[in-house]
């Protein structure tokens, strides 16, 4: 069997990659196939992905070109048990895996998912919408991982792992034209600089014209500006050691709104724009982010094969956002969304050898993050109760975030296997808030200042029985953690200004197997998890000022289901890919959730359907030399859910579905040629509603049917 090498120093010890996507290998002698081996360093030493105990899927870069992602949030419906929430903006960030998810709408509060870059916390939720353009597989790690990730990854991971130098030039242009306008143009090169030290570069930029039309002020929403930039270099010269340095760049820079309106609820524009993908705003919305980031990972072998890791990273994390408020042509209300966040990483870990015994790592971990906001909302002439007047929250905070973490194998015979880790955390967050009110409205405070600190032991136990060379079965307990803090948003009182940590337990038992000489993989995991002191968005009734956004701790929460991963080759070029999962999230107790006496026991979580599922046909054939043709189709599948807690019927969103197809040419110049379609049916449903601010009925509806054709060439 041939096998696939993930590139070492990875991330996260105790992390296993499925083969759900790996490519067709012929055998050079015979007519059989299979799918290939991945041997992943994910406990620091190469693995079989299958032989390793933990729910998580592998996306190469193929299997990404093949579904026509080029960011991160467009895998959404290829990836099993996720949901990218309102999915209206990237500044935003939302993500939920097994129901469970938020994002950081203020300063004073981290999203529940971690995402990664070649091991470097992204930092902020403006930050996780990363470009995929030079993505060697991005790993999805689902349930709380608090062991080997820190407090910051309670529902989830995520881990981009990007192309590094090589020792060979290579050049790449890779074009894209498309219906709204779309041109995208991205040129990457490799060079060996010497025979020691190799480099890359990347340059992209996209533009799309928007799918939404402002009539009011004639203008597209909902468009595409980014701008993206790397530049990598890799050192082997001194011995045993491996340096790599990464710096990325990427910029956004959209027109684009967070909602439509969807009735007539007060003063809006529904009546002048009734049909989706039409408003009525007055406001000149945008948005706008700029990410920066440097990356340093060193790694030394030693002549008695220990691993010291060491991992770097610097980034600044910056956005901004203008909103319509009253989704009218009128004067009435505005608000501006902003934050700036610098952060210093510090990984060092050491990985012993493989015995017969077992093996283990060890490590620490260190996060400086300073984060500022200067947001504001703004009523216009024709706000009755204020004109002219606004509220202004700025705000900024600290974490520090020091942490120790140990995992280790026992072999307890060649059949059962003991894994045992903690992680102990130590966390300080401090916060300066004020409120300036005019509208008197809202909240009046000058300089309001707090300390937390937080210490959370966060242990994992787990044991594997191999039945036989093929299957695999484990279990596990593993407890996750989030800290608390402060919501520091609009608010009307210091009632709910502090919330309190949030906690959870983990459990789980898998299956993974192989059969029929390494053409299936079946994937199977079940799941229950128990959350203490959930922390909740919600938008809640005021008498005084409308709809506000409240962050309270609900209560008890439970999170439980059933993960099941198929890959199979059909024919000699021809393989399917089948993904699905029933989920079931929802409140144990949330006591006055709806206000005094309004309890939400039983509620499913926002953005958390029962149901998801993705089917994919793969068909790759040879036509002669090194030419091949190729065809992608895939379906995707999201069951109902709610976008609030209170489960009423202004934030249901119905099932729907999306396919996707791609046909294309691979030649031996060099040239890869294909057209794809998005939407193919060109379904158009509501993907989040809510009330806004000002009570008026509004939402966003998926992307409407895209096409185009993809032209790269790549030289060697």
């Amino acid at each position: 069997m041939k096998k696939i090498l993930v590139p070492s120093g990875f991330w996260f010890a105790g992390l296993s990659i499925a083969t759900a996507y790996s490519p067709v290998v012929w055998s050079q002698n015979t007519s059989s196939f299979e799918l290939e081996e991945v041997i992943v360093t994910a406990q620091m030493r190469d693995e079989n992905a299958q032989a390793i105990p933990i729910a998580i899927g592998v996306y190469d870069k193929n299997f990404i070109a093949q579904v026509g992602a080029s960011s991160l949030t467009e895998m959404e419906t290829a990836i099993p048990n996720i949901n990218f929430g309102r999915g209206d903006r990237n500044t935003r960030g939302e993500i939920a895996i097994r129901g469970v998810g938020d994002y950081a709408r203020n300063i004073g509060t981290n999203a529940r998912v971690a995402v990664y870059i070649d091991g470097v916390l992204t930092g902020r939720s403006s930050s996780f919408d990363q470009s995929l353009l030079d993505v060697a597989h991005i790993e999805v790690l689902r349930g709380p991982q608090g062991t080997l990730a820190g407090t910051n990854a309670l529902a989830g991971a995520i881990n981009i792992i990007t192309q590094k130098p090589e020792d060979t030039f290579n050049a790449e242009l890779l074009s894209n034209i498309g219906n709204y306008n779309l041109r995208s143009l991205t040129g990457k090169i490799n060079l060996p600089l010497t025979a020691d030290l190799f480099a890359s570069l990347l340059l992209g930029a996209t533009e799309q014209d928007g799918y939404i039309d402002n009539i009011t002020l004639k203008r597209n929403l909902q468009g595409v500006q980014r701008d993206l930039a790397k530049l990598k270099f890799r050192y082997i010269g001194a011995e045993n050691l491996t340096l790599d340095m990464g710096f990325d760049y990427l910029k956004d820079d959209d027109q684009s709104t967070n909602a439509e309106a969807l009735a007539n609820g007060g003063l809006n524009g529904f009546t002048l724009a009734p049909e989706p993908f039409v408003v009525a705003h007055n406001a000149d919305e945008y948005e706008r982010r700029e990410l920066k980031g440097t990356t340093i990972e060193a790694i030394y072998d030693t002549p008695q094969h220990f691993r010291w890791t060491s991992i770097t990273g610097i980034r600044t994390n910056e956005f901004s956002e203008l909103s319509e408020e009253d989704y009218s042509p009128l004067d009435v209300a505005f608000s501006v969304f902003d934050e700036k966040s610098d952060q210093f990483s510090q990984e060092l870990r050491l990985a012993s050898p493989t015995s017969e015994n077992g093996d283990y790592v060890i490590g620490a971990y260190f996060l400086q993050q300073d984060i500022s906001t200067q947001r504001r909302a703004v009523t216009g002439a024709m706000f009755r109760s204020a004109p002219n007047a606004s509220v202004q929250t700025p705000a900024t905070a600290a974490v520090q975030s020091a942490s120790l973490f140990a995992q280790g194998n026992y072999n307890i015979n060649a059949q059962w296997r003991l894994t045992g880790g903690i992680r102990y955390v130590h966390e300080r967050k401090d916060i300066d808030y004020s409120s300036i009110d005019s509208t008197g409205l809202f909240l009046d405070v000058n300089h309001l200042q707090d300390q937390k600190t937080f210490n959370e032991p966060l242990p994992k136990i787990a044991i594997n029985f191999q039945l036989n060379s093929d299957v695999l079965l484990y279990s596990s307990v593993a407890r996750g953690y989030k800290s608390g803090g402060w919501n520091a948003d609009f608010i009307t009182t210091l009632d709910n200004f502090q919330f309190d940590p949030e906690y959870a337990i983990n459990y789980e038992i898998g299956a993974k197997s192989v059969f029929f000489d390494q053409r299936l993989t079946v994937n199977l995991a079940g799941f229950i998890t128990k959350f203490d002191d959930f922390q909740v968005f919600q938008f809640v009734q005021t008498q005084s000022s409308g709809t506000v956004l409240s962050l309270t701790n609900a209560g008890k929460v439970t999170s439980k289901g059933i993960e099941l991963d198929i890959k199979s080759l059909l024919t000699e070029y021809l393989s399917v890919s089948l993904n699905t999962a029933f989920t079931q999230a929802r409140f144990d107790e949330f006591k006055n959730g709806g206000g005094l006496g309004v309890d939400y026991d039983a509620n499913y979580l926002p953005y958390a359907p029962e149901i998801t599922y993705f089917i994919a046909m793969d068909y790759n054939r040879p036509l002669f030399n090194q030419t091949e043709v190729y065809g992608h189709i895939d379906y995707g599948y999201t069951g109902d859910y709610f976008s609030n807690p209170d489960n009423s019927a202004n934030n249901a969103i119905a099932n729907y579905f999306t396919a996707n197809a791609r046909m294309g040419i691979r030649m031996d110049a060099g040239w890869d040629i294909s057209l794809w379609v998005k939407n193919i049916t060109d379904e158009t449903n509501l993907r989040q509603r809510s009330l806004s601010f000002l009570r008026v009925p509004r939402g966003l509806y998926n992307l409407p049917r895209s096409y185009g054709l993809a032209i790269n060439y790549k030289m060697e």
